[in-house]
């Protein structure tokens, strides 16, 4: 299911925050022999492990000039997916993408019209907000029901 799909599928904000059950990450560029591997982290510290594994692989990422793709999903414990892709750069990088809870976490809050990137001008994001307006209220949702660290 895609991010987009997967904003207007969220269950009842009332109830307590659904957490991650696994992620799977799939390196998809890179040196070969490390992709088509899918790693996968379950429980409760799976937003942790995921972290701490792209980490140890920083050493692998590019230092400049470029990323290498990684496919990853979020499983949470009802069943709901969120699938997206990391852009991963070598850890002392601006910007490297390394921690899926908060890829998936700004990704919402910027569609839920609460996080406004700091690269966007005044007029970006009031575009931006004006663009996404009809999903504002799933994401909204998304945010209220579903654990994301």
């Amino acid at each position: 299911m895609t991010a987009a799909a997967s904003l207007l599928t969220a269950t009842n904000p009332d109830s307590p925050k659904v957490p991650a059950a696994r992620i799977t990450i799939t390196r998809v560029e890179g040196p070969t022999k490390l992709c088509r591997k899918p790693k996968t982290f379950e429980g409760p510290r799976c937003w942790i492990a995921a972290r701490v594994w792209l980490l140890g692989q920083s050493e692998t990422f590019p230092a400049a000039g470029g990323y290498d793709k990684h496919d990853f999903e979020v499983e949470f414990a009802d069943g709901e997916k969120y699938a997206g892709r990391l852009d991963c750069k070598a850890s002392d990088c601006e910007d490297a993408d390394l921690d899926v809870a908060e890829h998936v976490r700004s990704f919402v809050e910027f569609m839920a019209g609460t996080r406004r990137p700091g690269w966007m001008t005044d007029l970006q994001w009031a575009r931006a907000l004006e663009q996404y307006a009809d999903k504002r209220p799933a994401a909204i949702k998304y945010l209220a029901t579903y654990a994301i660290p």
